[in-house]
C-alpha cells in the first residue's frame, strides 16, 4: 500500500513538473515578443455580393444561438445573416419597404438582441430591437418623447421597434410581430440613436433585467435636456396599454423639467457606451465633449451640462472609433483589458487602457493607452473603415466596410528573431539559423508531448465522457420540447422540439436495450417495460469489480439525422461519476419511453396503466425515516421469523405474510457479493403493479450487512439469500 501511494504521489509530482516546464517554455517567446507581430487578421467572410449594391454597413452583432452566424444591418434598412463564410444575399428583414412613402427620409442606425434571445420558453426568445430615423409621422399613435419650445421644429422621429423571428434558425422575421416601442421627436436628422444595448451582466433573476439603454446623439447648440446627448433607460416590454415603462429608480423621476426616461444628461455627441466591469454601477461612455474625445464613467447621477464632479477616465484630441472589454480566451495577453480602436496617420491601432475603480482622479489622468498592435495587415486598404465587434464568447471581430470583409483577430506563436548585438565577435547567419532551428524543434517536441499526454489522459478518462456528453434532460412545462443539460449547468445547452424526434435509443454499457422509432413493432408496452427492468436488475446484481464500467445512455435522433447523447448514469468500480442514482435513472427512462413512444409511434404503444411508478417524495422520506429507526436486532429477528415460515410454508412468501423488506442501515457498507455497489442508491419504492422488485436487491444488501455485523449466522444468511434469489428469478 505504501509503495502504491508513493508511486501515485510521484506520478502527480511528475505531471505537475511536466506541465510547469511546458508552460514556462511556451510562455517565454510570448513574454519576450508580445508586441505588434503577435497578432494577425484571419478572413472569416466576404460580404460583397452582386445582389447587394452599396451596402454601407452600420453594425455587426453575433448570433448567440449559433456561433457561426452574425447579423449585420445596412443603413438603407436591411438586416442580413452571415452564416459561416458567406452572407445570405436575401435580407431577413427589409424595413425600407414598410415605410408609408418611399420619398420620405429613412436611415437604420442600431440593433440589439433581447438577453433571452436564444432561450426557448422564455420571454424575449427570438426578439430584437431596431432604431431608425425617419420623417416625422404625426399620425402615429406611439408614445412620443420630445421637448417643447417655440423655436423647435421637430421634423424627424427616432423610432425604436420590436421584432420577432418566426423560426428557430433565424432566417426570417415575422412582420406581424412589429411593435413600435417609442418615438423621439428630434429637430435634426443627424440626431440619431447611436446605440441600443442591454447590460450583459444582469441576469433574469435581477431587478434590472431587460432594461434597454438608448444613446441619443446631441450637440452644444441644443440646450434642451433631451437633445443634449443623453442615454435613456426604459423597459421595452409592453405593459397593458403602455408600449414601454420607465424604471422607478431612474435618476430624474422627481424632476419635472427632465424626462423620466433619461439616465445620462448632457453628454453631447455620444459615440458608444459599455459596462466595463461585472457588478459595477458605472457605465463607460465614449463621447465628444467640447471638441475633446473623452472616456467617462457615469452612474446615472451625472448632469454633464453643469456638473463639476465629472469622472473622466481619458481625454484626447484623437477620436476613439470603437472600444470593448476583452473577455475572451483566444488572446491571453489582452484578457480583461479595455481595448481602444484608434487611427493615427492613416494607420489603425489597437490600444489598451488599464484602469481601476479605486484609483483617484490624479492617478487616472496619468494613465495613458498602451499600443497593443499596429494593424499593418496588407489585407486592409489605406482608407480603411473598421467596425469593431465581439461574439458571445468575447472574441474580437473586425468588419472592414470599404472592401466588405469580416476578419477575426487571432494570435500566432512566435519564434526568436535574429537580434544582432555588437560584441566584437563574428557570428555567421548559419550559426543563428542553427540556434533558432534547435529552439524551434525543442519547442515543437515539448508541445507535441504535451498534446499527446493531454489526449491520452482525457481519452481514457470516464469523466471526460461525462463532460463531453449531456448529463440530464428535462421536459418543458408545455411538454412540447426537451432541454439537454451539461454537467453542473442550470441552463439548457440544447433544446429539441418533441415533434422533431424520430428515434429514441437506450444503451446499457454501449449495448442497445430499447429502441423506439416510427417502424412497426418499435413502440412501447408493458411487456417491453418488464423486459427492460429485468435487464437493469440483472445488471445491478452483477458484481462491480475494479475497472468495470456501468453506463446508461439515452440517444435521441431528430428529423435532420442529428444525434444527441445523454449519459444519465456512469460508474467505474466503486466510484459513481454521475449524480443521479441507478434506480432513479431507470424510473425516469421508463417514464420517457412511455412518453416518447406515444409521440413517435402511437399505433404500437399501449396505454399506460399508471402515470408514474415513483412514490411521492413525502412518502419516500417518511418511510425511509421509519426504516432507519429500526434496530438491527429487531431486523434480524424479523428475518429469522420470516425465513422460518418460508421453510414451513413454501419456497415463496406465504399469501398472508407481508413481503420481506430489509431497509438500508449503513449507507457506506459494501458487500462482497455485490462488489462495491452502493447500498444507499435505492431511495424510491416500486409500485405493486411493477413486477420487478428492486426491494429484493435492497434485501440482499441488508442481509450482507447483518451477516457482517454478526446479527445473522452463516446458515441463516444462506437460507434467507437463497429464498430471496429464488423469488426474484421466478417473478
Amino acid at each position: 500500500m505504501k509503495f502504491k501511494r508513493y508511486l501515485g504521489e510521484s506520478n502527480h509530482f511528475i505531471t505537475r513538473a511536466f506541465v510547469f516546464v511546458i508552460g514556462f517554455v511556451t510562455f517565454l517567446p510570448f513574454a519576450a515578443y508580445s508586441a505588434e507581430d503577435s497578432y494577425q487578421l484571419t478572413k472569416i467572410a466576404q460580404l460583397d455580393h452582386r445582389l447587394i449594391s452599396q451596402p454601407n454597413w452600420q453594425q455587426l452583432i453575433a448570433n448567440p444561438s449559433n456561433k457561426r452566424q452574425h447579423f449585420i444591418i445596412r443603413e438603407s434598412g436591411q438586416i442580413y445573416l452571415i452564416d459561416d463564410d458567406e452572407i445570405n444575399p436575401k435580407a431577413i428583414l427589409d424595413m425600407s419597404v414598410l415605410q408609408p412613402t418611399r420619398s420620405s427620409f429613412f436611415k437604420l442606425t442600431a440593433i440589439a438582441l433581447h438577453p433571452n434571445f436564444s432561450l426557448r420558453d422564455q420571454d424575449g426568445y427570438g426578439t430584437f430591437y431596431t432604431a431608425h430615423i425617419e420623417t416625422i409621422n404625426k399620425s402615429s399613435k406611439t408614445k412620443r418623447l420630445q421637448e417643447r419650445g417655440d423655436d423647435l421644429q421637430l421634423s424627424f422621429d427616432d423610432v425604436i421597434t420590436e421584432w420577432q423571428f418566426n423560426a428557430v434558425n433565424h432566417q426570417k422575421v415575422n412582420i406581424n410581430t412589429k411593435r413600435e416601442v417609442l418615438r423621439i421627436g428630434v429637430p435634426d436628422n443627424a440626431m440619431v440613436i447611436k446605440q441600443l444595448s442591454f447590460s450583459p451582466y444582469v441576469k433574469s433573476w435581477n431587478d434590472h433585467f431587460g432594461l434597454l439603454y438608448v444613446a441619443l446623439n446631441g450637440g452644444k447648440k441644443w440646450p434642451e435636456p433631451l437633445y443634449s446627448g443623453v442615454i435613456l433607460r426604459i423597459d421595452p416590454a409592453q405593459f397593458g396599454l403602455r408600449s414601454f415603462r420607465v424604471p422607478n429608480n431612474n435618476p430624474y423621476m422627481k424632476n419635472s423639467k427632465i424626462n423620466n426616461a433619461i439616465y445620462l444628461l448632457g453628454g453631447q455627441n455620444i459615440e458608444q457606451f459599455i459596462w466595463p466591469k461585472k457588478h459595477s454601477e458605472y457605465i463607460l461612455v465614449s463621447h465628444q465633449y467640447d471638441n475633446k474625445y473623452l472616456l467617462s464613467l457615469i452612474n446615472g447621477q451625472n448632469d454633464w451640462r453643469d456638473s463639476t464632479s465629472k469622472q473622466v477616465l481619458y481625454q484626447s484630441d484623437d477620436a476613439v472609433h470603437d472600444m470593448l472589454m476583452y473577455e475572451g480566451r483566444q488572446l491571453p495577453l489582452l484578457r480583461s483589458k479595455l481595448l481602444l480602436l484608434r487611427q493615427k496617420e492613416q494607420h489603425w491601432f489597437i490600444d489598451s487602457l488599464d484602469f481601476n475603480f479605486s484609483d483617484n482622479i490624479k492617478i487616472r489622468k496619468e494613465k495613458k493607452p498602451q499600443v497593443e498592435w499596429k494593424i499593418t495587415s496588407p489585407q486592409l486598404p489605406m482608407n480603411s473603415q473598421i467596425i469593431l465587434s465581439s461574439n458571445d464568447s468575447g472574441e474580437i471581430f473586425l468588419l472592414e466596410k470599404t472592401i466588405s470583409v469580416l476578419f477575426r483577430l487571432t494570435q500566432y506563436a512566435l519564434v526568436n528573431k535574429n537580434i544582432v548585438v555588437d560584441t566584437g565577435e563574428n557570428y555567421t547567419n548559419e550559426k543563428k539559423s542553427s540556434d533558432n532551428s534547435i529552439f524551434i524543434l525543442l519547442l515543437i517536441f515539448v508541445l507535441v508531448g504535451a498534446i499527446y499526454y493531454w489526449f491520452k489522459r482525457n481519452g481514457h478518462s470516464i469523466k471526460s465522457i461525462v463532460r463531453q456528453q449531456f448529463s440530464s434532460f428535462e421536459l418543458s412545462d408545455s411538454r412540447q420540447q426537451i432541454g439537454l443539460y451539461h454537467r453542473h449547468q442550470h441552463n439548457a445547452k440544447t433544446i429539441i422540439d418533441i415533434v422533431d424526434i424520430v428515434r429514441s435509443e437506450i444503451k446499457l454499457n454501449e449495448h442497445s436495450v430499447c429502441v423506439i422509432n416510427t417502424q412497426m413493432g418499435h413502440g412501447f408496452n408493458h411487456d417491453k417495460e418488464q423486459d427492460l427492468r429485468t435487464i437493469f436488475v440483472n445488471e445491478k446484481i452483477d458484481k462491480m469489480v475494479d475497472g468495470k464500467m456501468r453506463q446508461i445512455s439515452l440517444l435521441l435522433t431528430n428529423k435532420k439525422k442529428h444525434s444527441y447523447t445523454v449519459c444519465l448514469y456512469m460508474r467505474k468500480g466503486s466510484n459513481r461519476i454521475s449524480k443521479q442514482s441507478y434506480v432513479k435513472v431507470i424510473n425516469e427512462l421508463i417514464d420517457w419511453c412511455w412518453f416518447i413512444g406515444e409521440k413517435v409511434n402511437p399505433n404500437n404503444t399501449d396505454k399506460r396503466k399508471v402515470e408514474s411508478i415513483v412514490l411521492p417524495k413525502e412518502k419516500t422520506e417518511s418511510k425511509s425515516t421509519k426504516n432507519h429507526k429500526t434496530s438491527l436486532h429487531n431486523q434480524a429477528a424479523d428475518i429469522r421469523r420470516v425465513t422460518h415460515k418460508m421453510d414451513n410454508v413454501s419456497p415463496l412468501l406465504a399469501p398472508d405474510e407481508p413481503p420481506l423488506k430489509l431497509n438500508v442501515v449503513n449507507k457506506n457498507m459494501h458487500s462482497a457479493d455485490l462488489a462495491g455497489e452502493e447500498s444507499s442508491e435505492v431511495h424510491t419504492q416500486v409500485h405493486q403493479s411493477s413486477t420487478i422488485d428492486t426491494e429484493l436487491v435492497n434485501a440482499l444488501d441488508k442481509l450482507v450487512n447483518l451477516k457482517q455485523k454478526g446479527f445473522l449466522t452463516m446458515e441463516e444468511f444462506s437460507k434467507a439469500k437463497n429464498k430471496l434469489l429464488k423469488s426474484l428469478l421466478e417473478k
